[in-house]
This record gives C-alpha cells, structure tokens and sequence, in this order.
C-alpha cells in the first residue's frame, strides 16, 4: 500500500505530541464518590484522600478502603477542608490506614466544639491528635504515647509551647505540620519517626536558630531537616543521622558530592530536587525506596548506583537529568512510574532490566534522545504506559517481549530513527499515534492476533512499505497509515468491515487495494491523493462515501455507492 504524502515537518510532530512536563509529579486529579463523601483517588498507588462531601451529618464512619470501579483504594488522608463547617457533625470515626489530617478540616463542627469530646485539651479521634487547646499549653509539650498521627496545625494557637516530645508510635510527620510556630525551638522525635514531610519545620525557632545548622545542614535529633547555601561542595552528612526530611536539599546550589549515611533507609520526595551542580552520590546498599522527584533536575549527574535492596522509585525521580548516560537497575524494583527518567538527554543505555518488573509507567523514557536500544526486557513485563518512549529519537531498535497485549497511545512517537521494532503475536492493540513519525521504519511485523489499528498509529511512517495486517483486524481508525508515502500494495483483513476517514490518504505510491467481501464502509478521504490507484474492485453492497478517494481522484474502475443517510 502507498501513502498519500503529507508534510509532516519534524516541528509538527512535536507540537503535537502530548505534554509531559518536568518537575509536574502531579497527575490529573481523579475525584470518586462513595457513600456520599467525594476522594481523590491515585489511581497509580490505589489509595484515596477524602476531599469534600455535599451531604452533611450527624456522623462519619471513614472506611479503610473504598471500592471504584472494582478497584479498592486505601484511605489514607483527611483533606484540609473535608468536613469545615459541618454543624451537626457529631462523631467522626477514622481508620488506622490515615497518615494525614489537617486540624481545620473539623473546625466548625458539633464534634470540634463540644467540650465533652476534649481530654486534659486535647481533641482526638483515636489515636489521631486532631487539636490542642492553648489553655493546656505548657512551655514543654509531650504528646500522648500511642499517638499515631499529628495533624496539620493541630498546635497552631499554642503560642507558649518552645518543646514538644513526639514519641515512638509516630510514623510520619507530614508536611508543614510545625511550619511557622515561631516560639518552637527544641524538639525529641521519637525513633518510630520514618518519614518527614517538605517544610514540616520551616520557621520555626528551630530553623531560625543559626547554631542548629551545622555546616550548611539543619538536625533535629538525628534527622536531617533542611540543608542551605553554606553546605560544603563535598558534603558530610553526620554518621549517626537516620532519616532525611523531604526536600531536604531542594535548589541547593552548592551541593558537588554527597555520602549518605549507613542508617538511612529511604531518598525521600525532592530530596536532592534541582541541585544542579550535584555529580556524586554515594549510598548504602540497604536503601529500599526513592521518592518522587527525588533527583530530578540533577544536572551534573552522570553516574548513579542504584542500591541493591531498592524495591521503590518515585514518579520522576530522575527526571531532567540531562548528563546521566547509563542505567543498571536493580532486581528488586517491580514498577517504574510516571516520567522516572523523563528528558535524561544523554542516556545511551538501559544495562539492566530488573528480573521481575511488570509495568513500566507513561513517559518513562520521554525524551532520551540518544537512547539506541530497547532490548532483554523480561516476559515479566505486563504494561507500558503511555508516551514510554515519546521523542527518543536515537533509538534503532526494539524487541518487546510476548507478555505485552497492547501498544499504547505514543508509544514510540517521534522515534525517527526506529528501524527495526518486534512484537509479539499476541498483542491485539495498537494505539493512536503509536509509532507517528517513525520515519525511517521501513517493515514491520504485524501481530497475527492484531484486532484493533488505532488512530494515526502509523502516521507519517515514509519509509512504510512491507507489511501484512492481521486477518483479525475489525478495525482501521482514522489516519492509521496517512502519510506513508512508500506503501504500494495493501490487502484490507477479511474482518475489516469499515476503513475510516484519511486511513490511507498522502500514500501517493499506492497502485493496489484488494478488498474482502465483509467491507460495509469506505469513509470520507480514506484514500485522498492516493494518485497513482487507478482502478479499485469493491465488494457488492460496501458504502463509499463520494469523497472516499478524494475529490481529484484518477481512477478509471470504482464501483461508487452513495452513503446512506
């Protein structure tokens, strides 16, 4: 089959093609209701956030788990505005699974205001500290053993407290909880604490306390909370610190060399975030997570060792890495998220693929543009998320392994290099713009189970010539092959009942269409300037649409039947 020729400038392509921005973790809110209270949902984690509800009651009985779309999601915050102002809120039940709450998400409610609900002036819902009342306040502040979380400005009208003891049943302190209390100058963080979140300390007397940083890096016990400007280039971290705060490092402009400490488990969210002079990491073994965004934007990064017990990496962790060249993954990691190596310019290769990984996530590999080769992924690999491989523009050659069903949306878009692309069998979906602007694949393999070509899969694949679709094929959408100008002969599957509009235009070396009794539909333009088909034997009864092939079509043969209306 030949391809109508468009001009498909490689700018077109681009601005075409979906956005993935740097440095934006965050995903298009997804808002579910269940039982009258609207989450928002991470459809990626499975776990829920309760945002509002437009019915107010007595009560509120908050599940562990939400069931959408017969997919459970764990519960695991309150929203700051949740339940604000719900007079007749009497009683309010919360499950283990929370990690976040604001205080002012009860404010204004029956359950906040009634005095009975207040211990020694404390406000709890189990063994979540919702508030305390500045009355009980004393300069040192102990909160309750068994305390598991501490919301979001639960202290905030506790102007006299300067110490607060948090003990060991904590796991998280989430951000901002402390921000600005100003009177805040010593703190004990029980050693059940495993997680900081980003600014939970900022402005408190603790920070403002210049002979609390020590070379650049603020500690709270044996927490790294924040690092500024006077960090030394080569930075040593002290031995016995055990965790690091979220966005710790974020924007350091100093930051050269960094080791860190055995005891630390975990490389938290925006941790190392936007050092862009940062260019050597030194890490335990034993680090089992990295946060999103964690090193994203790491410029000078060319070499990262990926610790042997890593299981977890976040969304865009090493996004806009523009120096890193090579990456060996450890065994460990079953996902890599959304965007993890989004625009690494300079990344040649993928050394390593862990043994057991199942999805690789949208825009993975976005824009690696001297990537050469996708290969010895394993039979473990069960999804690709959209855009995996979008403007990888040095890539040559890929081979997917048969555990893939389908291709999504983009996949390979802009792969203007790509020659040689495998796939298996029993992949039955190829999607919208797949492999648009791949321009010098010359053959490719259609998968023999192959049911669905998707829109503009093809588009603007030039150099297309030898392909056979799949018998299977029911459908052709719109502009799947536009452009393909090298295309000269094409036989339409026996189960293909409609080719939609602009499928073939632009194939201008297309001679031959061999039809299939089955056809019941040829819509608008899906041959335009196809000018060297001369002659096209249709099926009886199949609807052709008047500008099927084009309003200045040179065919001598046609059997034209008007559409119906």
């Amino acid at each position: 089959m030949k391809a109508i020729h468009i001009l498909l400038s490689i700018a077109a392509l681009w601005v075409a093609m979906p956005i993935f921005a740097a440095k934006q973790a965050q995903q298009p809110i997804v808002r579910a209701n269940f039982e009258d209270i609207v989450y928002i949902i991470d459809e990626k984690a499975k776990t829920a956030i309760v945002d509002v509800s437009p019915k107010q009651g007595g009560d509120i009985d908050i599940p562990e788990v939400i069931p959408v779309n017969d997919v459970d999601y764990t519960v695991i915050g309150i929203g700051d505005k949740a339940f604000k102002g719900w007079k007749n809120l009497e009683s309010v039940s919360l499950p283990p699974t929370i990690k976040t709450v604001y205080r002012s998400a009860f404010e204004g409610t029956a359950f906040f205001k009634d005095t009975l609900n207040w211990n020694h002036g404390e406000l709890y819902i189990d063994s979540i500290l919702i508030a305390v009342c500045p009355d009980s306040c004393k300069t040192k502040y102990k909160i309750r053993p068994g305390t598991t979380v501490i919301a979001v400005g639960a202290l905030i009208d506790c102007k006299t407290v300067t110490q607060i003891w948090i003990p060991k049943s904590v796991e998280e302190i989430a951000p901002y909880t402390f921000k600005n209390h100003k009177n805040l100058r010593k703190f004990h963080i029980g050693s059940g604490v495993k997680r900081i979140g980003k600014e939970a300390f900022m402005g408190t007397a603790a920070w403002e306390n210049e002979g609390n940083w020590k070379k650049g890096i603020l500690y709270i016990d044996t927490c790294i909370i924040a690092a500024n400007a006077a960090v030394k280039p080569n930075c040593v971290i002290k031995p016995e610190s055990r965790l690091i705060a979220a966005g710790a490092f974020l924007n350091n402009p100093t930051l050269y060399s960094i080791n860190i400490p055995a005891r630390i488990r975990e490389i938290p969210d925006e941790a190392f975030c936007g050092c862009s002079e940062l260019s050597k990491i030194t890490m335990p073994a034993h680090i089992t997570k990295i946060g999103k965004l964690a090193f994203a934007d790491c410029q000078s990064l060319k070499y990262f060792s990926f610790p042997a017990e890593l299981k977890e990496i976040g969304m865009q962790a090493f996004s806009g890495c523009i120096a890193l060249q090579s990456v060996k993954l450890p065994d460990g990691i079953k996902e890599l998220p959304d965007g993890v190596f989004y625009r690494c310019l300079a990344l040649g290769t993928i050394s390593h693929w862990p043994k057991a990984i199942r999805e690789i996530g949208t825009g993975a590999f976005r824009d690696c543009s001297q990537l050469l080769e996708i290969k010895q992924l394993p039979i473990t690999l069960k999804k690709i998320g959209k855009g995996c491989f979008t403007g990888c523009t040095s890539l040559q050659e890929v081979t997917l392994p048969d555990s893939l069903i389908s291709i999504p949306a983009h996949c390979f878009d802009g792969c203007m290099n790509l020659q040689n692309c495998k796939i298996s069998d029993g992949v039955y979906d190829i999607d919208n713009y797949a492999f648009r602007g791949c321009i010098k694949l010359e053959s490719f393999k259609m998968p023999t189970f192959l049911f669905r070509m998707g829109e503009y899969a093809f588009m603007g694949c030039s150099d297309l010539k030898y392909f056979r679709l799949s018998d299977y094929t029911q459908v052709i959408e719109k502009g799947a092959f536009m452009g393909c100008t090298n295309i000269e002969k094409i036989d339409i599957p026996l189960r293909t009942q409609t080719i939609e509009s602009q499928v073939f235009s632009g194939c201008k070396l297309l001679r031959e269409v061999n039809f299939h009794s089955d056809l019941k539909l040829i819509e608008q333009a899906a041959f335009e300037n196809c000018t060297l088909l001369k002659k096209v034997f249709l099926p009886e009864g199949a609807e052709v649409h008047p500008n099927a092939f084009g309003k200045d079509n040179k065919l001598t043969k046609i059997n034209f039947v008007e559409v119906k209306k």
